[in-house]
């Protein structure tokens, strides 16, 4: 059998084309375009440029049909964010992005309705403020008509996919990131919903991955390509091609870094409570448990920093000035409120020294060193919260996106964890969107099927611990001066 299927996929920073060619079991893979999308200020507010994106997306469709026929193509974003539309189907605003400061404070004024403990076991959800849920209620409370104008809530791949083919459904896995999920039926939290006010009108039907959506709509003067559901949250893409075994504990590393594990039902008790973890919608039927961290975000805003100030840096060159730096000069909680927001980042983490009474770095190596060991530390106390909740101890880590071009980072990992850490596939996102397309093409029979097939395409490399003594003494200094919650 031979498919040629698109997959875009929208990270939390940029957006790639990737067309995959599948030739009876083989897969060559084809960046098209890679693009993108800086936030926009409009009313003092953040915003995504939707027009930009769907724009980048249509130009790629358009390159690609030049020279092939396609058999189809599909959307995964990040997580959360969403348009309304009118009752004419027309964008009320363009998505405001979910580092907009207009939730601050939503946890407290919806603990005031739902306790959060009462919430938590609701939704089985972390308790974000970025989380759709407190988007609403900050829309609810500050510009109320414009959630009165609205007919339709369509979160952000969804309304990719509503704007190409004009029809307008909700993948499961993108909803599950919203808080207004019932984990255990897996269909909209009709109590929940009613109880904070929220018009019940604005959500559409759910959908699982490998359906077919529509053809793209004639007014793009594109061809009738068929448009299917996958995975449409990126991290339930990259989980169909990244999880190995019941024994390996997942890490998908990007803008944002996710850990966590496979199960067959939500776990939803007092320790996943406690360590705030989420369950979020896989494939098939599966759940996610995992929890949502700070990933390579403060590295990117290092990195523009250091540009702004005339020291412009690769990634590989950050890393070698890392490796030539100190080890271990300061450490940050790298889920510090502080570290969320945008520019002036080293600033932050020099405020957080002194506040915590650490020396300064004094190179660009210690800085970005720094963060690096701090990630790796907050991975492990993240890896015992998941351990301790599932009862359950792992051997391995599979560690999957960006960040695994970084073999310090991929070093750190295994010497702070203590467990061997097998990194890819890189494009691990790209790879379980067009997996699930060719599944949804008869290529695959099952999530197993498919997962074995993409593992004997992938180059797994292995990262085994080292200094364990050492990294042990300073994860102990790391928790003393952490929001840690294994401490």
């Amino acid at each position: 059998m031979k498919k040629r299927v698109l997959a875009f996929d929208l990270g939390a920073s940029s957006g790639r084309a990737i067309m995959g060619h599948y030739d009876n079991g083989k897969l060559c893979l084809e960046e098209l375009s890679r693009f993108a999308y800086d936030p926009i200020i409009i009313d003092n507010k953040m915003h995504w440029d939707i027009e930009l994106i769907v724009t980048e997306i249509t130009k790629a469709i358009a390159k690609v049909s030049k020279n092939y026929q396609l058999d189809s193509l599909a959307i995964d974003t990040w997580g959360v964010d969403y348009g309304l539309l009118d009752e004419h189907d027309e964008l009320i605003e363009p998505p405001v992005h979910y580092r907009d400061p207009r939730t601050n404070g939503m946890l407290a004024t919806v603990a005031k309705l739902i306790p959060e403990d009462s919430l938590y076991q609701m939704t089985g959800n972390q308790l974000m403020e970025i989380n759709t849920l407190f988007q609403l209620m900050a829309t609810i409370e500050q510009e109320p008509e414009k959630l009165a104008k609205a007919k339709t809530l369509l979160l952000m791949p969804d309304l990719l996919n509503f704007l190409l083919t004009g029809k307008q459904k909700t993948q499961l896995s993108i909803a599950s990131t919203t808080q207004l999920l019932d984990p255990v039926k897996k269909c909209w939290h009709h109590q929940l919903i009613e109880k904070l006010k929220i018009p019940k009108h604005l959500f559409t039907e759910l959908t699982v991955e490998g359906q077919l959506l529509a053809e793209l709509k004639p007014e793009l003067n594109l061809p009738p390509i068929p448009v299917y559901h996958v995975c449409a949250h990126d991290t339930a893409s990259a989980f169909v091609s990244g999880v190995s075994s019941k024994d390996s504990l997942f890490i998908s590393c990007g803008t944002w870094s996710l850990i966590g594990v496979e199960r067959s039902q939500p776990v939803i008790n007092k320790l996943a409570n406690r360590y705030n973890l989420t369950n979020e919608s896989g494939a098939f039927g599966t759940t996610r448990l995992l929890k949502n961290i700070t990933g390579l975000w403060i590295i990117q805003e290092l990195k523009r920093e250091f540009a702004s100030l005339g020291r412009v840096y690769t990634y590989p060159d950050l890393e070698t000035m890392a490796r030539a730096a100190k080890p271990f000069g300061y450490l940050i909680d790298t889920e510090d409120p502080s570290f969320l927001l945008s520019g002036k980042m080293i600033g932050r983490i020099e405020d957080f020294l002194k506040k915590t009474k650490q020396p300064l770095p004094q190179t660009d190596g210690e800085i970005v060193r720094g963060v690096y060991e701090s990630l790796a530390f907050k991975y492990k106390a993240v890896i015992f919260e998941i351990m301790d909740t599932v009862g359950q101890k792992f051997s391995q880590i599979n560690m999957v996106g960006g960040g695994i071009l970084s073999k310090l980072l991929c070093e750190m990992v295994a010497n702070a964890s203590g467990l061997t850490v097998h990194t890819g596939p890189v494009e691990a996102t790209a790879l379980g969107n067009i997996a699930i397309q060719l599944y949804a093409h008869g290529c695959f029979a099952s999530l197993q099927e498919t997962r074995s097939w993409i593992r004997n395409l992938s180059d797994i490399k292995m990262f085994t611990p080292d200094d364990a003594p050492m990294w042990d003494a300073e994860f102990e200094r790391y928790r003393g001066f952490t929001q840690s919650s294994t401490k």
